[in-house]
């Protein structure tokens, strides 16, 4: 009898993305391996590091980021493309995802991107591995589109956040999705780096403390802070991204859906590695009913 074989639909979500390499490690320490796997956006980068047994770099790598790496790694562009070149970032991926062929990774692999000519998705599994991760990862407005086959392509994430089909397609039998953006709704606080929420004070235990909070509750509220172009973007396309999303999940739901909850990272957190990572091995122990019977011995 063939063995059933298990793949991971990896989702994007910008700096949340590091929460697959939480969800993968969580799910390979109770004994659920995977044999193929598919990303769209950030999902493509991890999984292309999965694929070619290179996670555990990868890993070491974001986690080693503070705040002012992410902004040394940011090459601002004065072109129409993006916001940024992506060079910096790209070229470091190239040094930690040694194989440069699809087809030369240890499991299979697929990347999902946008042909902006068509309008349609394109599947990327065979050629350049590198070309495929940086296409499927380019976000419109902040990296700009990649030139392939004389035709422009983007972010997977676009018309395929969560790529069940695609997983599906390189053989999975039993698909594990790993959603990032069901928390889009909640609007970002920065671009960069997230301000925490007050914690709510402690009530007073006397009455020139309650006389001081009800002075509090009283002052005039502070007026909210007009969203930059940037936020605006970016969390406009997570909510058309979440509709499509939805969508088509309806349509073809995975077996097994992982959703990391982290709110509290924005777009471009990517120095919160430590946070994203423990969100996502959390996300698996909620859902360790469900993939029990995936355990192989």
């Amino acid at each position: 009898m063939r063995e059933i074989r298990i793949g991971l639909a990896l989702g994007a979500g910008a700096a949340k993305g590091w929460a697959h390499i939480g969800v993968i490690k969580a799910l390979e320490r109770a004994g659920i391996k995977a044999d193929v796997v598919a990303g769209s956006s950030v999902g493509a980068l991890v999984g292309g590091a999965w694929a070619t047994h290179r996670l555990g770099v990868m890993e070491k790598w974001v986690r080693s980021f503070s705040y002012w790496d992410v902004l040394r790694l940011m090459d601002l562009s004065w072109r129409r493309g993006g916001l940024l070149r992506g060079e910096r970032v790209f070229n470091h991926v190239r040094s930690i995802i040694t194989e440069t062929d699809i087809q030369a990774c240890q499991h299979r692999f697929g990347a999902v991107t946008t042909n902006l000519s068509t309008g349609r998705e394109l599947w990327l599994t065979e050629g350049d591995l590198h070309m495929a991760i940086r296409a499927s990862c380019s976000m419109p407005g902040l990296l700009p589109a990649i030139r392939h086959n004389g035709y422009w392509l983007v972010d997977g994430a676009v018309v395929n956040p969560v790529p069940v089909s695609l997983t599906r397609a390189l053989g999975a039998d039993i698909v594990i999705a790993v959603d990032l953006q069901h928390d889009a709704h909640l609007m970002q606080q920065d671009m960069l780096s997230v301000t925490p929420q007050e914690a709510l004070p402690e009530p007073a235990t006397d009455w020139r403390g309650r006389i001081k909070q009800r002075l509090t509750q009283l002052a005039p509220k502070r007026e909210y802070v007009t969203p930059g172009a940037m936020q605006i973007m970016s969390t406009s396309i997570q909510v058309l991204e979440n509709r499509l999303k939805r969508h088509r999940m309806a349509g073809d739901p995975p077996d097994v859906l992982i959703q990391p909850y982290c709110p509290q990272i924005s777009t471009l957190d990517f120095h919160r590695a430590d946070e994203a990572i423990a969100a996502g091995k959390l996300a698996v122990e909620k859902k360790m009913d469900e993939l029990l019977p995936l355990i192989r011995g």
